[in-house]
Parts: structure tokens; C-alpha cells; sequence
């Protein structure tokens, strides 16, 4: 019973590529039906793919999600972004197609995050060192991109090594999709070139941000990684020196 509920559930998968591939034919201009259907079928992958997660996993990264929305919306504030210049974006980006842009951000965060993260890498890790697996699914994650931007592999990077670490792929999902929304946004008005922070155009407030919060997080989540692991091995070797001599006295 349970290999046939893992044979339909993972139909969906080539569903939801179907769904992203035809979205990517038609530039962006997604119909009701086709918006359903990635919807629906990242929900159910979602829920699949993290229903042995632990519930004190998905607080902590929901806690690092959350705290990445709320880098981004600092960063945007403190570049100056207020009332008048959100107006104007508003104006070049129609609230309508605000949730198109979060849905196919969702479809592909979902899609990629399983692809990559679940099937190529955990195939990865049985045939190579994990610093070796996390490498190389992180190059093939940057060539499927067909892009020059380095920023991807290192994304790629963090979002392998969250997703082993917690053995989850929440948070990659939710950061993946915060940052694929605003440069969906962003590309939406690539080709408007009115300023909107003093030499800025929408797309490089949109896109700056968000690329500028994910380099912080990135950065300060392998810091405190790091320092959590030296920390870690410095307690251990202190408390093993403690019970040697302790064993030692008791001799």
C-alpha cells in the first residue's frame, strides 16, 4: 500500500513540470487552469515530501524565513523605499498578478528543491562525500539555469546544506520562493527605466534586495554554523577531559 502511494503522489511531480514548462512557453502569462494545477500540485508534493519532518524543525526554519522576509523589507526601507516610491511600483506591477508571480515562484521553489535536493543530491551522497555531493548538485543546479550569475550556485550551496542539516527542505522551498518572487516582480519591469529611488529603477530595488538579504543569510547562517560546530567540539573535548581525569583519580 504505501509504494502505491508513493507512485501516485510523485505523479504529480512531472504534473507541476509540465505546469512550469508550459508557464515558461507562454512568458509568464499564466491562465487560471495552469495556476490550479502548480498550486495544487506543490501543496501535495509539499506535504509529502516533509510529512516525517519534526515540528521543531519547521519552527526553526520558519523562524530563518521569516527572519529573511523581514531582512528583505529592511533592506528595501533603508535604500528608501516609503509610500510614494511603493505607490509607484504598485503602479508598474498590477496587484493582480502579485499571486501569479507567488504561485510560479512556489511551483518552481517546490519543483527544483525536489529535483535537486532530494532526488539528485540523497542519489549524490550514496556514491560520494557530502562535501563532494553538495558541490556537484550545486554546479548541475547552476547549469539547468542557463545563467552567468554566480549568486545561483551559492545559493545552490546553502540550500543543499540546510537541507541535509535539518533533513528538510522548508526552508530552502521558502526562501527559494521569496527570491524567485520579487525577481519575477523585478523582471516583470526590466525594460521600465523610470527611477524609483534616486538612480534606481523597480527592477534593481526588487532584484537588489532580494539578492542582497539572501548573500546576508547565507553568509550569517554558515557563520553561526561554524561557530556552533567549534563551540560544540571545544565543550566535548573539555567534558572528555573531565571524565579522563576523573577516571584517573578513581585508578
Amino acid at each position: 500500500m504505501e509504494h502505491v502511494k508513493k507512485i501516485n503522489i510523485w505523479l504529480f511531480l512531472p504534473v507541476l513540470f509540465v505546469a512550469k514548462l508550459w508557464a515558461a512557453i507562454e512568458k509568464g502569462n499564466l491562465g487560471p487552469w495552469n495556476l490550479a494545477i502548480i498550486a495544487t500540485c506543490s501543496v501535495l508534493l509539499l506535504l509529502y515530501a516533509e510529512r516525517r519532518t519534526a515540528m521543531r524543525s519547521i519552527v526553526w526554519q520558519g523562524v530563518l524565513c521569516i527572519s529573511y522576509v523581514a531582512l528583505v523589507l529592511y533592506i528595501l526601507f533603508a535604500i528608501g523605499l516609503r509610500e510614494k516610491e511603493l505607490s509607484l511600483i504598485k503602479s508598474l506591477i498590477p496587484y493582480n498578478l502579485w499571486p501569479m508571480f507567488l504561485i510560479d515562484a512556489f511551483g518552481a521553489a517546490v519543483s527544483e528543491e525536489i529535483i535537486f535536493r532530494k532526488f539528485l543530491l540523497r542519489s549524490l551522497l550514496k556514491r560520494m562525500r557530502p562535501i563532494y555531493a553538495i558541490s556537484l548538485s550545486s554546479l548541475i543546479f547552476y547549469l539547468c539555469h542557463f545563467s552567468i550569475m554566480a549568486t545561483i550556485i551559492i545559493s545552490g550551496i546553502f540550500y543543499a546544506s540546510v537541507a541535509l542539516r535539518w533533513n528538510s527542505l522548508l526552508l530552502a522551498i521558502g526562501m527559494h520562493t521569496i527570491y524567485d518572487f520579487l525577481g519575477n516582480m523585478a523582471l516583470s519591469v526590466d525594460q521600465i527605466s523610470i527611477p524609483v529611488i534616486e538612480d534606481l529603477s523597480a527592477y534593481h530595488v526588487l532584484h537588489g534586495a532580494a539578492a542582497l538579504a539572501d548573500f546576508i543569510i547565507i553568509i550569517g547562517y554558515f557563520t553561526m554554523i561554524f561557530a556552533f560546530d567549534i563551540v560544540s567540539a571545544c565543550v566535548a573535548k573539555i567534558k572528555t577531559r573531565k571524565k579522563n581525569r576523573r577516571d584517573c583519580v578513581a585508578n
